[in-house]
């Protein structure tokens, strides 16, 4: 083992090693490349455009006054152009949010039978047979159109 003399402290076999975590030791305690960084509660562009949105702004709508946000306004303003009719990059824009917000219908091919009281199997099963024909007859696609139909038909018997 060797000797150290008073010159030559004894160091931790940890300091001397390098990799992950671990960087060398004559530049461990350095300051990064960026030493002010990003100031605390500095907003990015994102945390600016949801603010701008959300902001409120009093307007007058038939005689009343209401408070709108931003967001608001400009969708208001936008349908106002596209119904116009002048701008048709409007009606463009206003048919792209439409589209992407609006609920969508859902294909898929389930039936659903709705029974309004507990039936048997068998009056399950002629229930089930009854619709698939109307369905065979009519090319319906599914269980819904089969109660649509069936609706229409009591709104024309119906007596008035």
């Amino acid at each position: 083992m060797p000797d150290y003399s008073d010159d030559h402290p004894q160091r931790d076999p940890f300091d001397l090693q390098v990799g992950y975590g671990k960087p060398p030791m004559v530049r461990r305690f350095k300051k990064s490349g960026n030493p002010d960084g990003r100031p605390r509660g500095a907003k990015n562009r994102q945390t600016i455009v949801r603010q701008v949105a959300r902001e409120t702004h009093t307007v007058i709508e038939d005689g009343r006054q209401t408070r709108r946000s931003t967001l608001e306004l400009v969708l208001i303003r936008l349908r106002n152009m596209a119904i116009e009719g002048k701008n048709f990059r409007a009606t463009a824009e206003l048919f792209k949010l439409l589209e992407k917000f609006e609920p969508q219908m859902l294909n898929l091919k389930v039936a659903v039978l709705v029974a309004p009281a507990p039936m048997s199997d068998e009056e399950w099963s002629a229930e089930a047979e009854r619709r698939n024909a109307l369905m065979g007859k009519h090319g319906f696609q599914n269980a819904a159109e089969v109660a649509e139909f069936e609706r229409q038909q009591r709104e024309k018997k119906k007596p008035e």
